[in-house]
């Protein structure tokens, strides 16, 4: 008998979660993609810039630079100076270029020294005003020397407690706390695949989650890589599931996650037009991502999409199953129109 409810319970699901893809909703991922993965790469090291970066801009990848700015150099001939897997091997001028080019540039502490710590069975935190100071101290000389307020925030060490967790959050909308480690184990070790990497990714494509690497050095330093060909390869894999993979910078996943979870989507959809309105609860001066709003219609062409109020017209794209439409949550009314072909 509890066998019996046990499979209509789940037959009941299934139908409803088939039910809810059939009507207008907002998109998991952007582009209605089925997962999501962000690669991060810690401690401003000049071996990333030196590999990782050219790697990432030759297929077209953006990633998340937690940099140290207590440890930055002013100069790229002040950051020269520095051994390749030393912390803070990117200088100020560089870290704008790769901010200039998409990449996120977040906070990783001013020094790098640990926040919280466990002694003698206990967790023990730094004292508050230099716990304020570590995080503060370097957000704000990230958004003065970048221009722009670091959205993410990763401790050293991913080390973190209650507390900081309440200091980061003054500063930060998202601190980074699940994620995988891109490189084997021990960090001495260079044993890490490609083949790994890949096979995480297959692991949270069928989760339909949101995957987040965190990497150190390329070649020399901390959890460095047996070679440049293992990040390569992997980023190569990357691209060849981006129908079904949104890759972008731990901020813009996170963000779109966020406002996701705290938007409604209201509305209705009629033979050849859709009108719906996507209100987010989230400060709009902070959280300015774009959501997917998926309207599920067949055999449509010449599709429009426009703000009610400005006559603007927003991102439309049209799929043999779908339309998906790029929406700001301003709780503004969209209007959505199309054709539909013969069967």
């Amino acid at each position: 008998m509890k066998s019996t409810h046990l499979v209509l319970f789940l037959t009941a699901v299934t139908k409803l979660l088939a039910a809810e893809n059939d009507v207008l909703h907002i998109a998991k991922f952007k582009d209605d993609r089925q997962a999501a993965v962000s690669l991060t790469l810690d401690d401003g090291l000049r071996n990333q810039d030196e590999f990782a970066v050219p790697l990432l801009n030759q297929y077209g990848i953006k990633a998340t630079f937690y940099v140290i700015p207590g440890l930055t150099p002013e100069t790229n001939e002040e950051a020269a100076k520095k051994k390749p897997g030393d912390h803070g091997g990117m200088s100020w001028v560089r870290l704008k270029e790769l901010a200039s080019q998409g990449h996120e540039i977040a906070n990783h502490t001013w020094t790098h020294i640990p926040l919280t710590k466990i002694k003698d069975g206990q967790r023990i935190d730094l004292e508050p005003a230099k716990l304020d100071a570590e995080i503060g101290k370097a957000f704000a000389a990230i958004k003065e020397r970048i221009g722009i307020a670091p959205f993410t925030f990763a401790t050293p060490g991913n080390a973190i407690s209650d507390g900081v967790r309440a200091v980061a959050h003054q500063y930060h909308p998202v601190i980074r706390e699940h994620c995988e480690r891109f490189g084997a184990w021990p960090p001495t070790s260079k044993d890490f695949t490609a083949a790994q990497a890949n096979a995480m990714v297959d692991r949270y494509l069928k989760k339909g989650e949101a995957l987040v690497w965190m990497m150190h050095a390329v070649t020399e330093g901390y959890n460095a890589f047996s070679s440049p060909a293992v990040l390569e390869d992997h980023l190569k894999y990357l691209r060849a599931k981006e129908d079904s993979l949104w890759i972008d910078t731990f901020a813009h996943v996170s963000c779109y996650t966020m406002e996701r979870n705290a938007s409604k989507l209201t509305g209705s959809v009629s033979a050849e037009r859709a009108e719906f309105t996507l209100a987010c609860s989230l400060d709009a001066t902070v959280f300015k991502q774009p959501l997917t709003v998926v309207i599920p219609v067949e055999h449509a062409i010449d599709g429009e999409a426009h703000d009610q109020q400005s006559g603007e017209k927003l991102p439309c794209e049209i799929r043999p199953d779908k339309i998906l439409v790029q929406v700001l949550p301003t709780a503004r009314p969209i209007e959505v129109t199309w054709h539909r072909t013969k069967k």
